[in-house]
């Protein structure tokens, strides 16, 4: 973290470190996009018989729903609104049975998620540098600062671009549909 940290002070992110994950959450929906226009429909339902784990179509939807309903959004708006709120855990699985995930149109669901995201990347686009260290306390991970909550949904929407490509790569052993490997972040 940059910023003046001596004496008590709060480091205040640096710029870059800002546009750095504002870009990341801005790439999100073009690299999502990449892979849900070239997968053959066959594959949205492909349920790889060596791994437990959802569908690519149950990829796309828990990825909307938390982009466009609570989770991430909640997330956000409370630590930006609250001091220091505790911060709901994730029930992705409760979830994709509530939410119907099975039963979601990937490309509505992508739909979704890139406006959501949008608006996201700029409310968070507007924000102060000091506004990025806000905190909530996550009941698992503890402490969290905006910043951090960022960061980590950037990796977390990173882990299941990569569970979606191998996915597709096991549902569709020739490739014809799918993005070719380091096309998505």
């Amino acid at each position: 973290m940059a910023g003046g940290g001596s004496g008590g002070e709060r480091d205040v992110p640096a710029e870059a470190e800002i546009r750095e994950v504002l870009s990341d959450l801005a790439g999100g929906p073009a690299a999502l996009a990449r892979l849900v226009n070239r997968a053959p429909d066959a594959t949205w339902d492909f349920r790889d018989p060596t791994q437990a784990g959802w569908t690519a179509r149950e990829i796309v939807a828990h990825l909307a729903d938390l982009e466009f309903n609570l989770h991430w959004t909640a997330r956000v708006a409370r630590i930006l609104a609250e001091d220091g709120p505790t911060l709901c855990p994730a029930e992705p699985d409760w979830r994709a049975l509530e939410h119907r995930h099975r039963h979601q149109d990937p490309r509505v669901a992508l739909g979704a998620y890139t406006l959501a995201r949008k608006h996201m990347v700029a409310r968070l686009a507007a924000l102060p540098p000091e506004a990025w260290e806000r905190v909530g306390i996550h009941p698992d991970s503890g402490r969290r600062t905006l910043l951090d909550v960022a960061r980590g949904f950037v990796r977390h929407e990173r882990r299941h671009m990569t569970r979606l490509r191998e996915l597709f790569a096991a549902a569709d052993p020739a490739g014809a549909g799918t993005p070719p490997e380091g096309t998505v972040p």
